[in-house]
């Protein structure tokens, strides 16, 4: 099988990809104006692309901080053909290892790497943390556990190849596939039990941030990080939010303590004050 491509923040995309994808879904790098030898990853979740994350991103440039959002395999397709298409082919092994190419292009650049991950993302930022690849890692909604019927239903059904329609139900623009595909749900489900299984390896500085009012990633998964990462967690609830909270009514104040972390763990005590960003 055909390797799927992942297309990093640290690229140009050409004219001929760019059309292939929603305009929302086009990677991005957001740099502060002044120099910084740190960099945060942004990965967007499940079904989604870099939109959903994209005002963390500029938080963490307006506090200094360099951000790189990439677009996953088999996500971000304009088209609703090559969405179904792309999407069935999406596997555990291909997401981890997207990220970890992007680590990599990451640390050709800065010296500290941090990572941010929503949602499935999260699922996907604590496997790096774990296998010792981020200085610092935070997390929105990390899909470590799924709804009880999914964590029951996925397993069995996943052998065979069929999509759920799944209609965007949030209050704001959020523009993601509204479905979703048997397959695809196989490598989240993997992806989650991963994660979830690496956690007592993780040593760096972990943020863990979620809603008592989240309708898809239970409220335990913070419990479950801070009952098996070795060091105590830092963690935050917006419980005036739902899943997305990054574009909820909480969206600022979540991506300001998002920044706050960061800039705690890279920036020297000196620097206080934000920054303007450019793209």
């Amino acid at each position: 099988m055909q390797r799927q491509p992942y297309f990093s923040g640290f690229d140009s995309i050409s004219v001929k990809v760019a059309a292939q994808l929603m305009p929302e879904a086009i990677p991005l790098h957001a740099r502060p104006c002044s120099a910084t030898d740190a960099v945060i990853i942004c990965v967007h979740g499940f079904t989604a692309n870099p939109y959903e994350i994209s005002p963390v991103a500029d938080a963490l440039a307006n506090a200094g901080l360099a951000a790189v959002v990439p677009l996953l395999p088999g996500h971000g397709y304009r088209e609703h053909f090559r969405q179904r298409q792309e999407f069935a082919k999406i596997t555990k092994d291909a997401m981890l290892n997207a990220v970890r190419q992007e680590i990599a292009r990451a640390r050709e650049q800065y010296s500290q790497v941090g990572m941010l991950g929503f949602s499935m993302g999260g699922a996907i930022a604590l496997s790096m943390a774990a296998e010792g690849l981020l200085d610092a890692c935070a997390v929105v909604a990390p899909a470590i556990r799924l709804p009880r019927k999914g964590e029951i239903l996925i397993p069995l059904l996943s052998w065979a190849s069929f999509t759920l329609n799944a209609p965007v139900k949030d209050p704001f623009y959020l523009p993601v596939y509204t479905f979703h595909h048997s397959r695809a749900l196989r490598a989240l489900w993997q992806l989650s039990r991963h994660a979830r299984s690496q956690l007592p390896k993780i040593q760096c500085p972990i943020l863990g941030i979620h809603s008592h009012q989240d309708p898809v990633v239970p409220p335990i998964v913070l419990d479950i990080m801070q009952e098996r990462i070795p060091n105590a967690i830092e963690t935050a609830w917006f419980d005036h939010s739902g899943h997305v909270m990054q574009l909820d009514v909480s969206g600022d104040a979540v991506a300001a303590k998002i920044a706050d972390f960061f800039k705690r763990q890279f920036l020297p005590l000196e620097s206080t004050t934000s920054i303007p960003s450019i793209r």
